[in-house]
């Protein structure tokens, strides 16, 4: 039997009547003692021999439903349910050896939650699609072949998937997931369905760069800019691309959302990235914080995450930013969670009674006796009215224990300085959405000549006397004497004709027909902005701040040359001019090779190993910001 053929007898099978009964007469709702089930620590094993993953969804589905006023609309759901988790309903619970699932904590592969206004409550469902024999390929085709179904019978649109399907289509054996489906159940409307992407899928890497063209493709293509610069401003190693959805919808209001994750952001920082969308409140996201995470001063043990909505109407700035708490990481049980959210509720007219009659319905256990069962809480802007959603974790797999105090802030293992060179290394400054838009479009020298006139000012026209300053002040022999040798390459090993400065200088020369006819102080602004920035490191009072700026520089000056040599293959540029480009690079010789040698050095020996990771991951910084600004100037 295909999936596709297996999702059209599920859909149909699913019987909600004596299979699958559940207590619908809830007594008036005891906010301190909430025991849906008597046991306590709910244990898998336990469970009726017989039930089916589709089974225990459905049993906690109907419960659900009979809780938030969903009761007419339960043949629908459940069906639909069906249909959602054919691929793997019939499995039986605690059967996770083939497939972890990423989709809730326990590795089930459903996960409820629940979306509170002044006005309305909303049930969704999160799933993810499963192939024969689990994996990425065959999850993906499975989310496919769920996508057809979806098509066929609940009137779904997948123009806009089909648009960008081959960007995520999933290569990178380490991804956790390829493609989820989602479906959101409402009081006064027809269901709406969502799917759910993952940027990584690829390569992590990447991420940034698929994101950007994914928004291009889809119409948005002043969107990268306000991602780059407020949501994600402090780079890719802190701020990653996590999740791409859309609504799976042909209407003008259909969303197209980018999730980011925010690792150790603080709530200052996460105030700062939600300020990016139209629908942002100053003091929201502090508040919230302050709120689901009492005295959380950064979130460490596990990173919130934010999401930025467009609608058709929408390019440069998203049209609402939401802000996700994983809040079962900063808690000690679910009763302390509940008691955040009730404060929460309270203060601002949300629906207390919708809320506990919700976790009245799911709790198989006391809520003090684990924690988890609450994963996240998000809060969003919505007409000017707060909208939480509380994510409910099945646990029909595993419950968590209760903690006995909220996790201290996690100190973070420091990495060697040759581990974090080389994974600059391997994750080339190529990846970035500005080099990656300078290569599938036609090649573009009037572009090269901004990058370059920029490269030109914020590196080449300095980069002597910055290496000067290294080896005045440096006290390291070793050290000095590595960029030492550099700084004699780069003056031409006194050839005045092989001084690298004046070939490159030659270089822009001969793409002097190419400049705008205009040329402005903004094209010119990012290569003043970067050159600020590095003299700013490699003038640091501890120099070896300024050591580590230089190991950067030179991996990423290799990968630039790179990337450039692609470019001009591209071009009817005249071989005279690139060839002046060409000689620059082989006279840079072995250069990142060295550095990556003298970071291992370093690392075994006395020299101040953290200011040298600190220049490091700040040269990395100011060079993906100079490539942000880089976008702004050649595609904006």
């Amino acid at each position: 039997m295909t999936n596709h053929e297996s999702i059209s007898t599920a859909s149909k099978s699913i019987d909600t009547s004596e299979n699958y009964s559940v207590n619908t007469e809830f007594p008036a709702t005891d906010l301190h003692a909430i025991e849906h089930h008597p046991q306590v620590g709910f244990d898998p094993e336990k469970l009726v021999p017989s039930q089916t993953y589709v089974e225990c969804g459905v049993e906690k589905l109907t419960a659900l439903c009979h809780a938030v006023g969903l009761t007419d609309k339960l043949p629908q759901i459940t069906e639909i349910f069906g249909a959602l988790t054919a691929s793997w309903g019939d499995r039986r619970v605690g059967d996770t050896s083939t497939w972890a699932s990423d989709v809730s904590d326990d590795c089930a592969p459903f996960e409820f939650s629940l979306a509170l206004d002044p006005d309305k409550a909303e049930l969704r469902v999160l799933v993810e699609a499963q192939g024969s024999d689990p994996n990425l390929q065959s999850n993906w085709q499975a989310g496919r072949d769920l996508n057809q179904h979806l098509a066929q019978h609940y009137n779904v649109s997948l123009d806009r998937f089909e648009q960008i399907a081959d960007l995520f289509a999933p290569t990178n054996s380490a991804a956790k997931f390829s493609m989820w489906h989602a479906v959101c159940f409402y009081p006064d409307k027809e269901p709406s369905f969502k799917l759910y992407l993952n940027p990584q899928a690829q390569a992590p890497s990447r991420a940034a760069a698929v994101v950007e063209e994914s928004l291009v493709r889809l119409g948005f293509t002043h969107a990268w800019p306000t991602l780059a610069e407020t949501a994600a401003q402090r780079g890719p190693d802190k701020d990653q691309f996590v999740y791409f959805s859309l609504d799976l919808a042909a209407h003008d209001k259909a969303r197209v959302k980018v999730y980011i994750r925010h690792h150790d952001a603080t709530p200052v920082e996460l105030e700062a990235a939600l300020s990016a969308a139209h629908n942002y409140i100053p003091g929201d996201a502090i508040e919230f914080c302050q709120a689901m995470a009492p005295g959380q001063t950064s979130f460490s043990a596990k990173s919130v995450i934010s999401a930025f909505s467009w609608v058709e109407e929408d390019d440069a700035t998203p049209s609402s930013s939401t802000l996700h708490i994983p809040i079962s990481n900063y808690a000690t049980n679910d009763r302390a969670v509940s008691d955040r959210i009730d404060s929460y509720f309270s203060q601002y007219g949300l629906p207390i009674s919708t809320y506990y009659s919700t976790l009245q319905a799911l709790a198989t256990r006391p809520l003090e006796a684990g924690i988890g069962m609450q994963s996240y809480t998000s809060l969003r802007r919505e007409h000017h009215k707060r909208r939480v959603t509380v994510y409910l974790n099945p646990e029909v797999n595993v419950v968590r224990p209760p903690l006995k105090i909220v996790p201290p802030q996690l100190e973070k293992s420091c990495h060697s300085l040759e581990e974090i060179s080389w994974h600059y290394k391997t994750n080339s400054i190529e990846d970035h959405p500005f080099f990656q838009r300078l290569h599938r479009e036609p090649a573009n020298l009037t572009n090269l000549w901004l990058f370059f006139a920029n490269v030109q000012e914020g590196i080449i026209s300095h980069f002597t006397t910055r290496l000067s300053l290294i080896v005045d002040r440096i006290d390291d022999d070793l050290i000095r004497g590595v960029f030492a040798k550099q700084l004699h390459e780069e003056l031409g090993n006194g050839d005045e004709s092989h001084i690298h400065k004046e070939i490159f200088a030659r270089f822009i020369l001969g793409l002097e027909p190419y400049k705008p006819e205009l040329v402005t102080r903004e094209m010119l602004a990012p290569g003043l902005k970067l050159s600020q920035g590095l003299e700013t490191l490699y003038s640091d009072p501890n120099p070896y701040v300024g050591v580590g700026a230089a190991i950067l520089m030179e991996v990423r000056g290799e990968q630039r040359d790179k990337i450039v040599t692609k470019e001009l293959v591209r071009t009817t540029l005249d071989s005279s001019v690139s060839s002046w480009f060409y000689l620059h690079g082989e006279l840079e010789g072995d250069h990142a090779d060295e550095v990556l040698n003298l970071a291992r050095q370093i690392d075994n020996s006395d020299g101040d190993k953290a200011a040298v990771l600190q220049g490091v991951k700040m040269t990395a910084d100011v060079l993906w910001n100079f490539c942000n600004d880089m976008y702004q100037a050649c595609y904006l």
